[in-house]
């Protein structure tokens, strides 16, 4: 008899939000965001209920002569319902398909419950053995600070793009400087997002906490008027045109006018979480993109944009929506991308054959003379395995022709990109990736990419990106905060 083993794999990336932990990722489960075994109730299971369903696997697999383990990332929702996400079995084994299909119909679980309210969703690993003809299954608690300090190193580059040479005849331009844990007070380097305030204060997320940095030191900058608990996490952040800190903390939106904190009620201004919070300088808007459509903030008075509003609009969970200079309001959906003219006039790209079509725009921006710049995500993949997928970053010229770029046919290392940034004084493109690092495109077909292995920057994970008001760009990244300056 043929002894099969199921190797239980060692991780290789960590995020305490929204991440499909292992290898094999599967497709079937709604994960805009999530948190990792989070609560101080943790999700679980009716362990009666359980056991049936191991007896059950057991009276219907054939286990003789095999040994091994799988571990499966199941996603809890607040209705007691799961799904798997991922798990650790490469080969297809008849075993793991059928526990997949245990799992996804088991309906006695138990949600996760942080300072009395359920969170809507939660990952939890349970790992399955097979040894003596016998299945056992059992919850695999994650620790998160081990996970922290076995991820708290540099990522190397993942290079897609076997063709291009790049030359990075630029790099010696330029200055990175870089604070992290080990060099300074900052607290830990798991950096997600980053604003820079109107005083030039940069403000960022570590993990579960909030730093502001004045150049010199990092202070603790976390709200104080509700019960952090034990997982406590600050997810989006953006500055208006007031000064005024506006933030997506744990199932909230506080604002901060550098003297108090204000947590707003979610009956009254229509959310209670952001994907992403954006500030439309020129207008002063503030855009909060989330699960049912946009909310706007204008004037004191709170709006919404959604598909009660806008009917052609391709679906309602929203990444990320900016108005550029026409007053067009660009959105990018899970389920497509659109654009509002200045007559409300709605273009949804799904219905066109332009390089948006199958694309969720996720950040945009725009140059002096009306061209326009996304990063793109391919929602609807085809094979959902694959790393590199049908992205890159879309060009919209003036006169309304689109261009993507990838590794196809650019010198982007990567298809997979977090930010664009467009640089007036260098008239260049910056680009971020979570795997290839930085990428320089000088719009004239000249391509340069900088990550730990040709430069000071100390990670290929770059979180995102902005600007100071002096044109210096910083980086947030899993390695710390970066600066890179003009000499």
């Amino acid at each position: 008899m043929k002894i099969y083993s199921l190797p239980i794999f060692i991780l290789t990336t960590l995020s305490l939000n929204a991440q499909n932990l292992f290898p094999v990722k599967l497709d079937k489960c709604k994960t805009e965001r999530f948190c990792l075994d989070c609560g101080d109730t943790k999700a679980g299971y009716v362990e009666q209920e359980f056991s049936k369903l191991q007896e059950k696997l057991n009276d219907e697999l054939n286990l003789i002569g095999i040994k091994g383990a799988v571990m499966f990332q199941v996603l809890v929702n607040s209705n007691g319902r799961a799904c798997v996400l991922s798990h650790t079995d490469q080969s297809k084994n008849f075993i793991t398909r059928k526990i997949v299909k245990e799992l996804n119909r088991f309906k006695s679980w138990k949600p996760a419950v942080t300072n009395g309210k359920t969170e809507e969703k939660s990952s939890i690993n349970i790992v399955f053995k097979v040894d003596s003809n016998k299945i056992i299954g059992q919850i695999e608690r994650v620790d998160k600070e081990a996970f922290k300090k076995s991820f708290d190193k540099p990522n190397s580059p993942e290079i897609y793009n076997d063709t291009y040479v790049y030359k990075n005849e630029n790099l010696g331009n330029y200055k990175i400087t870089v604070w992290n844990s080990k060099n300074s007070n900052l607290p830990n380097n798991w950096n997600d997002h980053i604003s820079v305030d109107k005083n030039g204060l940069i403000w960022l997320t570590v993990s579960q906490g909030l730093v502001t940095f004045n150049g010199k030191e990092f202070k603790n900058a976390e709200q104080n008027i509700s019960k952090k608990g034990k997982y406590f996490g600050y997810y989006e952040l953006a500055t208006d045109n007031n000064n005024v800190k506006w933030i997506y903390a744990k199932k909230n939106i506080y604002s901060f006018d550098n003297d108090k904190w204000v947590k707003y009620d979610s009956t009254q201004i229509g959310i209670n979480s952001a994907y992403n919070i954006v500030n439309n300088s020129k207008t002063d808007e503030l855009f909060f993109c989330s699960k049912n459509g946009i909310t706007i903030l204008k004037d004191d008075k709170w709006s919404k944009i959604d598909k009660n509003l806008y009917k052609d609009l391709p679906g309602e969970r929203v990444s990320f929506a900016k108005r550029d200079s026409k007053n067009r309001i660009w959105i990018g959906t899970y389920d497509g991308s659109a654009m509002v003219d200045e007559n409300n006039q709605v273009t949804n790209f799904e219905k066109s054959s332009t390089v948006l079509k199958g694309k969720c725009i996720t950040s945009m921006d725009e140059d002096e003379n009306g061209n326009l710049y996304f990063t793109l995500y391919e929602f609807d993949r085809k094979n959902k395995k694959q790393v590199n997928n049908d992205e890159g970053i879309a060009i919209r010229e003036v006169n309304g022709n689109f261009k993507q770029f990838t590794t196809q046919n650019s010198g982007m290392p990567f298809n997979h990109a977090t930010c664009v940034l467009y640089d007036k004084t260098e008239k260049v493109l910056w680009i971020s990736t979570d795997r290839a690092g930085l990428v320089r495109y000088d719009l004239n077909g000249s391509w340069e990419n900088y990550h730990t292995e040709n430069s000071d920057i100390p990670t290929s994970y770059i979180s995102t990106m902005t600007f100071d008001d002096k044109g210096n760009l910083f980086l947030a990244t899993r390695q710390g905060l970066v600066k890179i300056e003009r000499k």
